[in-house]
């Protein structure tokens, strides 16, 4: 199925949806793809500092440096990378791409930040911005990934349970024509930015910030995004595979036994503790929580 300019394919179980994102299929290994997984497939493509609605990132502030006009938004980013840039100093850590330069332009004054005055960001900011992100910094950034299942997995690990008639969704997105893409960016840092970058198999898009002084501010979600629909060769450019969210729990079990985890993707003790809330939630949806003494020693090895 088709909606707008992606095509949209719905899976009734786990199992089929795990089978089709199996990486040696041929629909895969023929082309350029990357993956990013959704708890939600009513959320569009849009990164967390670019959202407005109810719940995103300071969207319930009322005294939020942000507003409608694109230099706003520009300060908004430029000032939060800032904080993220000043703690790390302070904390003596190390951020890779963090230069004199790019320390004088953050601290500098608003109109020399902004030249020349056609995009944001300039390149110089991209591998700081990839850290900023993969340490839960609001940047301009999207996660995908190479990997499909470690998508799959994160699609699962975010979802509401409680919600028994949603879907999570699993996006694919053709890398073949990015050469020819104007306002999109494919950001591909080396994984020395984050061990949890390089174990997820980590990679970003972003989409420039353009006119920045005179334009009005609005978020354009990346499937709405011309550039990746324009030139000519039937190809699928971007795909959304959806699942229910009651198929949640054995699609977590099949990326495990699969070799991705809270515990592959994150070293260290923030894995472990995502493994165990992920048991958590599976097994005291399904058993009930006051029937957790009767679980039987194969739930316990998982």
């Amino acid at each position: 199925m088709s909606l707008g300019n992606y095509d949209v394919k719905h899976f009734d179980s786990a199992k089929e949806l795990i089978q089709y994102l199996s990486p040696i299929e041929s629909r895969w290994e023929c082309q350029d793809f990357v993956f990013r997984g959704q708890g939600d497939s009513q959320y569009q493509l849009v990164p967390s500092a670019c959202r407005r609605h109810p719940g995103s990132f300071f969207s319930e502030n009322p005294t939020a440096i942000f507003g409608d006009k694109s230099d706003n938004q520009v300060l908004y980013e430029q000032t939060v990378l800032k904080r993220f840039l000043d703690g790390c100093d302070n904390s003596g850590l190390v951020v890779p791409g963090y230069s004199d330069e790019v320390k004088r332009l953050l601290r500098g004054d608003i109109s020399e930040r902004f030249l020349p005055a056609v995009t944001w960001p300039r390149d110089q900011y991209h591998e700081l911005l990839a850290a900023a992100q993969h340490h839960g910094v609001p940047t301009r950034l999207l996660d995908w990934s190479r990997r499909s299942y470690v998508a799959a997995y994160f699609a699962a690990t975010t979802a509401d349970y409680t919600k028994s008639d949603s879907q999570i969704a699993i996006w694919a997105l053709n890398l073949k024509r990015q050469k020819k893409w104007k306002t999109i960016k494919i950001i591909d840092p080396p994984g020395g930015v984050s061990r949890n970058l390089a174990a997820q198999s980590g990679i970003f898009t972003m989409q420039y910030n353009s006119d920045l002084m005179c334009d009005d501010y609005l978020a354009s979600p990346l499937e709405e995004s011309l550039e990746l629909y324009q030139h000519g060769e039937q190809i699928v450019n971007l795909l959304k595979m959806t699942l229910s969210v009651c198929e949640v729990p054995k699609l977590v079990k099949y990326c495990s036994k699969l070799g991705v985890s809270g515990t592959t993707l994150f070293p260290g003790y923030e894995g472990v503790a995502r493994d165990v809330v992920g048991w958590a939630k599976e097994h005291i949806g399904i058993k009930g929580f006051y029937e957790l003494d009767e679980l039987d020693a194969d739930d316990f090895r998982g």
